[in-house]
């Protein structure tokens, strides 16, 4: 930008047109006019998809859909790892107008069974793995092992009607992915076409929920075009500094679980930009995706910090080709560095962004100057607001230090049956409220300093101690427990609970994490527990003093 900044906000205007489509009317608009590209290539289980095998697939399975009664605003989960039928019941859904529901894998089966009630399911979608889905199902909803298939009638979710099972181990009370496919199969494909039709872009079609690291994880809910201008302006990397073309999209590995935020760019990639998704999951594995970039001539990717660590830590990386791998999209935390410069090794460019579940605020181009990549700086994405603001909420001069808040069109759109949530984070006049502490300079760069709230930053995921410290003070040996993050080469931050015993007391480290398990998701549960001798130091104010709490557990672990 030419005219210098001298307050800290900034609007970059919109350089890219929103086609004032629906996801489905995208869908088929391209899949017409590319019908014999791959669309996925999904790398573990040996399946690649054309457009148009996914057009019908999809079709077929959004007329099951409506022959079970499902219409427009109903809610539909899919449950499990990163398959084929997962994005088969994401498409179909999408374009008729059912809100899926993607339910995170790592929640626990209490967890689980709330979002069914919470959201209303009318039909949840079983993937094949992991092996246990079958038995996990069952346990939350019971009716499955003695109730038939069209008869459910279940006592604690009333709302769910169907459970579609893909895995081979099957209850009395699902419907096997094949006998679905053949309901949909002889049903009137004009009646899906008008469905289609009748879908608006600015319909709420999608809830992603975060970690549930703070309580009760919020339902992130999206509209069509919040999602389809999401890979929009993430992936369109043109050019190189030296205005060498970069094809970021062209072939893009996604690692991220579609239940835990992958369904928000990788999986609509191919409808936006026309391109491949190659899926490397089901689960990930740094082995996995170096042969997945080598043998699908990946261009382009987003990794998070432990997945940048592991894939540059393999012991036989040199004897793999990455030529092809032209930009990698990192996010969740600050890049060392060193990292940055290792990453050489595998990628040309290395590119931030700064984005959460709730919307995509700002990112690096390999354009930038050298020094704001390092930095690092960003800038802005094409069509968005950032401004900084102080404790009062007036927007602070350049360079000092305020709250981050931005809007724009990818920003979701509330969470889901969380009003007073949405109203905190989301104002009337559009603004998100980030939590997040930073800095805008003349130039219009961001710079992301802290956290306003004293999260933990693990593997790209914000974890809020509140929740942890809760569980563990239910513990009765504790007295006192002070939940801090601690650097970790890999992860950013590691989770490590600070515990005062009560006198006499005796509890071990691993009787701590198992008293854990199961009351908050794996992984939150601690990677470090101490055992503090003395009291915790305080602030003015009788608080605990986290920072210097989080000191004295570096010093003890030699951090």
């Amino acid at each position: 930008m030419s005219q210098k900044l001298t307050k800290s906000y900034i609007h970059v205007p919109e350089k890219t047109p929103f086609s004032g489509k629906s996801i489905g009317q995208r869908f088929n608009e391209v899949a017409n006019q590319i019908p014999n590209k791959e669309m996925y290539v999904f790398y573990a289980d040996k399946e690649r998809i054309t457009f148009r095998q996914m057009q019908e697939g999809s079709q077929q399975f959004a007329g099951g859909l409506l022959k079970l009664g499902l219409k427009k605003g109903d809610t539909l989960g899919i449950w499990g790892g990163n398959h084929y039928e997962w994005l088969l019941a994401y498409l179909a859904s999408l374009q008729i107008g059912v809100i899926t529901v993607n339910m995170r894998i790592d929640f626990p089966l209490s967890v689980q069974q709330e979002v069914i009630q919470r959201l209303g399911m009318k039909v949840v979608v079983l993937m094949r793995s992991p092996s246990d889905m079958c038995d996990r199902a069952s346990q939350i909803i019971p009716e499955l092992l003695t109730n038939a298939a069209d008869n459910l009638n279940c006592q604690i979710t009333p709302s769910l009607k169907s459970v579609i099972n893909a895995g081979t181990n099957q209850c009395k009370g699902m419907i096997s992915l094949a006998d679905f496919m053949k309901m949909g199969k002889g049903f009137d494909r004009r009646t899906v076409t008008k469905a289609i039709d009748r879908v608006d872009f600015d319909d709420p079609i999608s809830v992603t929920f975060t970690s549930g690291s703070t309580g009760f994880p919020k339902g992130v809910t999206h509209t069509h075009k919040s999602l389809l201008m999401f890979p929009e302006i993430a992936l369109r990397i043109k050019e190189d500094a030296d205005g060498n073309p970069i094809q970021c999209s062209s072939r893009y590995a996604l690692i991220m679980s579609f239940g835990g935020g992958g369904a928000q760019v990788g999986a609509l990639v191919p409808m936006v930009m026309g391109d491949t998704t190659i899926v490397v999951g089901p689960t990930f594995d740094a082995q996995v995706l170096a042969n997945v970039i080598q043998d699908e001539r990946v261009t382009g990717s987003g990794l998070l910090i432990h997945h940048l660590n592991d894939i540059l830590s393999l012991p036989n990386l040199d004897d793999y080709d990455f030529s092809s791998f032209q930009a990698c999209l990192a996010g969740g935390t600050i890049i060392p560095h060193s990292l940055r410069q290792r990453a050489t090794k595998i990628t040309k460019h290395l590119l931030l962004g700064y984005a959460g579940t709730e919307g995509f605020g700002a990112i690096q181009s390999p354009t930038d100057p050298i020094e704001i990549l390092h930095s690092p700086g960003y800038v802005p994405v094409d069509g968005s607001e950032v401004k900084i603001i102080g404790d009062d909420g007036q927007i602070l001069p350049i360079n000092e230090i305020g709250e981050i808040c931005f809007r724009g069109r990818t920003l979701f759109l509330c969470y889901w049956g969380e009003e007073e949530k949405t109203k905190a984070a989301k104002k009337p006049n559009g603004w998100y409220h980030t939590g997040d502490l930073g800095t805008l300079d003349e130039s219009g760069y961001l710079r992301v300093v802290g956290r306003k709230a004293e999260r933990i930053i693990k593997e790209g995921i914000n974890i809020a101690p509140g929740n942890l410290e809760k569980v563990l003070d239910e513990h009765p040996a504790v007295s006192n427990v002070m939940v801090v993050g601690v650097p970790d080469g890999r992860t950013s931050e590691e989770v490590c609970a600070c515990i005062r015993l009560h006198p006499s007391a005796k509890v071990t480290s691993d009787e701590l994490k198992e008293f854990c398990r199961g009351k908050v998701s794996d992984f939150l549960v601690p990677k470090y527990i101490l055992f503090m001798e003395d009291a915790f130091p305080t602030t003015e104010t009788g608080k605990f003093a986290r920072m210097k709490i989080v000191e004295q557990a570096k010093t003890i672990l030699g951090l």
